[in-house]
């Protein structure tokens, strides 16, 4: 299995080692797919519910990205820890010149709390911190903080409830599928 591993972690393209791991079983395909994103670096912090085969993980430095337990991403999520548009707005002052690894930019973690949902397409970017409890709804757009127990939709993403009224409403008029 840990030569599976180290094959699969050399694959250039992540997206081509989701869609292997998605051919089994759901349960089964968290579970693999948690250990061989542990494996590049990433911190998991107990069992995700469910993470997409194509989510997008910077490679820029996969150990500035952590996950708490039983958190559910959808597809299509990115996680965003790198900012290279500092160098462009250094050169339009008159300071440039850089190529390459030289080149300035910002690099800042994410953090996603646990018992979280990540929607489709959100995109989470670099100095991202998503408290415990939280709903982020599809294309969102997060940068900085959002607070434990948050209903966050938009873009920029705004707070508009909170999860345990969400919660209690919708166990209130039972408007979901058991």
């Amino acid at each position: 299995m840990n030569r599976a591993f180290r094959i699969l972690r050399s694959l250039p393209f992540r997206g081509i080692v989701g869609q292997a791991f998605s051919v089994i079983s759901p349960t089964r395909h968290v579970r693999l797919y948690t250990k061989f994103l542990r494996s590049l670096g990433i911190r998991i912090l107990g069992q995700p519910a469910y993470i997409a085969n194509d989510v997008y993980f910077d490679s820029h430095d996969y150990s500035a990205i952590t996950i708490g337990d039983s958190v559910v991403i959808s597809r299509e999520v990115m996680f965003l820890t790198h900012d290279y548009s500092v160098a462009r707005g250094l050169q339009a002052i008159g300071l440039g010149g850089w190529s390459g690894a030289s080149t300035p930019h910002i690099v800042e973690p994410i953090t996603v709390g646990d018992n979280c949902f990540i929607g489709a397409r959100v995109s989470l970017l670099p100095g991202a911190t998503i408290g415990s409890n939280c709903i982020i709804g599809a294309c969102a757009v997060v940068k900085g903080s959002i607070p434990d127990n948050s209903v966050v939709i938009g873009n920029p993403a705004r707070v508009i409830a909170n999860t345990l009224e969400w919660g209690a409403d919708r166990s209130r008029l039972h408007d979901y599928l058991p």
